[in-house]
């Protein structure tokens, strides 16, 4: 899970914020009320519960704070399809699937199309897949391996690294290299240097 989704979504947690008002309740008690207590007593009772109540309700300020700022993070985020996933209208008539997806990011293009099927989702995730894609956000997709099977085999020949471990690297590894690049030659191409391509 990316640092900004975790982030966000522990803190929307209300187990999180249960957790934390049980330990008020524990700091600060507020004595049973018992109707034969004395004015002393009741003053303490009224003092202890002002209290409790004072500590509880910074708690829950707080608890808001921290869910603001891990929103405004998600949405910040560098990763644009996490930002697509938060804010695009459509996705967010699907709001268990977004938050699925979310938590099952980094995905490459073809594992979210894996993780679509086995969710068992309708035409609708496929739908909302083309319209990620088409807003640009979805990572490049991954070659054919064949088309790196003369780099898998020379690698291979030449380091005697175990071939199956080779195309596991290769193909987590492929998409950000090509994203780099084609990010490269974009700013070669505005910049109007030669591109690399």
């Amino acid at each position: 899970m990316l640092p900004e989704v975790k982030a966000f979504f522990d803190a929307i947690d209300s187990r999180n914020h249960r957790i934390e008002t049980d330990r008020v309740y524990r700091a600060h008690p507020v004595p049973a009320w018992d109707h034969t207590m004395s004015p002393d007593q009741v003053a303490s009772y009224f003092e202890a519960e002002d209290k409790q109540n004072a500590v509880l309700r910074e708690l829950a300020r707080a608890h808001k704070r921290k869910q603001a700022e891990a929103y405004q993070k998600l949405i910040a985020s560098e990763d644009p399809l996490v930002r697509f996933l938060v804010t695009d209208p459509a996705v967010q008539r699907y709001p268990q699937h977004a938050e699925a997806a979310l938590k099952a990011l980094p995905m490459s293009r073809e594992e979210m199309e894996e993780f679509g099927a086995s969710q068992h989702w309708c035409d609708e995730y496929e739908r909302l897949l083309k319209r990620a894609d088409e807003a640009g956000v979805l990572p490049e997709p991954i070659p054919d391996l064949a088309d790196i099977e003369p780099l898998v085999h020379e690698v291979v020949g030449s380091s005697g690294m175990n071939e199956r471990r080779l195309r596991i690297l290769v193909k987590k590894h492929l998409p950000g290299i090509l994203a780099s690049a084609k990010a490269k030659n974009a700013r070669q191409a505005q910049e109007g240097q030669p591109t690399t391509a």
